[in-house]
């Protein structure tokens, strides 16, 4: 024995304490391999290897996506990791031309965003003049005149992103998504609740309360196509019973009167 301990103990010590630091440097050099390992792919990640190389864009015609993408850091050169594609589609929707919006993460470096834009059907009256689009009257932007139909209906203030309240100007665009596109041309509605009155390829259509507009359009495309007098007017109050008032014709002065009136001068 040796200091009192027994030989046998102090060599149990001596391995248990050498099993101990073998399997802490076995963890240290787990735990270095782990961080080293990382490191590089964090490095390759952001390397110029898996760099956004381009952005291909589908769907937008009116929508300014170049921009929304640069506000959202997202352009070429940008690492592939660093892309939210949830983040940016949200971004996206938030523009009121944009109906719908998809980001795709093309590894190793492409970008892909498929966006569905508001089609406008008409322009409003609200102060200036308003693209809306979908019967549910979605505005998506100002004075521009990109379609023909126009709601000359006052309504409240309005601005890109809003949807129109308003029950007549909703029945106004319900009438006007229901006409087939040639008649739209040149088309105007206003009116109130009750007296909603379009002009329709130069006939004066009364269309009356703002209650079956989609069966007064097709009423109307059904009249229009059989053929109605030029000039002549339509009322539509009851689409099941149109009907057709023709110009009255114009009184011609005879010859002898104008004679008489002239002689009386």
């Amino acid at each position: 024995m040796t200091d009192g301990i027994d030989p046998r103990l102090a060599r149990r010590r001596r391995e248990v304490q050498e099993a101990s630091a073998r399997r802490r440097l076995r963890w240290t050099i787990w735990v270095l391999a782990v961080a080293v390992v990382a490191g590089l792919v964090i490095a390759v990640l952001q390397s110029s290897w898996l760099a956004v190389e381009s952005i291909t864009v589908e769907g937008a015609e009116n929508a300014d996506v170049a921009g929304i993408m640069s506000a959202a850091g997202v352009e070429e050169g940008v690492a592939m990791i660093s892309i939210r594609a949830g983040s940016i589609e949200d971004q996206l929707r938030a523009d009121p031309w944009i109906a719908e919006a998809k980001v795709r993460v093309v590894w190793p470096r492409q970008i892909e965003v498929m966006v569905v834009e508001h089609i406008p059907i008409a322009r409003v009256k609200s102060g200036s003049t308003w693209l809306v689009s979908s019967p549910e009257g979605t505005v998506v932007a100002r004075g521009q005149r990109l379609v023909e139909p126009y709601v000359d209906i006052e309504s409240v203030s309005l601005r890109p992103g809003d949807s129109i309240e308003d029950a007549t100007i909703i029945a106004a665009l319900e009438f006007v998504a229901a006409l087939p596109i040639e008649l739209k041309s040149g088309l105007v509605i206003g009116g109130e609740e009750t007296d909603l009155v379009a002009t329709v390829q130069g006939h004066e259509v009364l269309l009356g309360a703002t209650t079956d507009m989609a069966q007064k359009a097709v009423t109307l495309a059904v009249l229009l196509n059989d053929g109605v007098p030029a000039e002549a007017s339509i009322n539509l109050v009851s689409p099941v019973r149109p009907a057709v008032t023709n110009p009255q014709p114009e009184v011609e002065t005879s010859q002898e009167v104008t004679t008489q009136t002239s002689g009386s001068g």
